[in-house]
């Protein structure tokens, strides 16, 4: 898992350039900077061999606003292996973008299917309406 928290920077003096954005990899539940480039740290992760990234927007997480786009997809161009786009998570709309417009193979889910705000069944049924590959009860294994 990385958990990254945004952190933009000037290249240059110019005041009319454009900030560029970064994320630094958090521990301890987002609460200890690690010192490390989260894309750069997805790179390594991965010839070390992980098999895919959990990756939380520190920032988003819990806004129900939207996952982090730019995050994902700057992790998910850089590596061959699956991301998972976690945190911020609030629409049907949010996890449709996480896929197509975050290049993530997956979202991450969690409050927006508490309090009955909306069903994993009417996620799924939204997701495959517009393409997106989702598991259906008879591909489910059971534990």
């Amino acid at each position: 898992a990385i958990d990254a928290r945004r952190s933009t920077f000037r290249p240059s003096l110019d005041p009319l350039e454009e900030p560029k954005a970064s994320w630094e990899v958090h521990t301890h539940g987002g609460r200890n900077p690690a010192g490390l480039d989260a894309v750069e740290w997805a790179r390594r992760v991965e010839t070390l061999g992980a098999g895919e990234i959990l990756l939380t927007s520190m920032d988003a997480d819990g806004t129900q606003a939207g996952y982090d786009l730019e995050l994902t997809r700057a992790v998910a161009s850089a590596v061959r292996i699956p991301v998972i786009a976690s945190g911020g998570a609030g629409t049907k709309e949010h996890i449709y973008e996480a896929v197509t417009m975050g290049g993530a193979e997956a979202a991450l889910i969690a409050s927006i299917t508490h309090y009955e705000k909306m069903s994993i069944a009417s996620i799924k049924s939204y997701l495959s309406e517009r393409g997106i590959p989702v598991r259906t009860p008879s591909q489910s294994t059971e534990l």
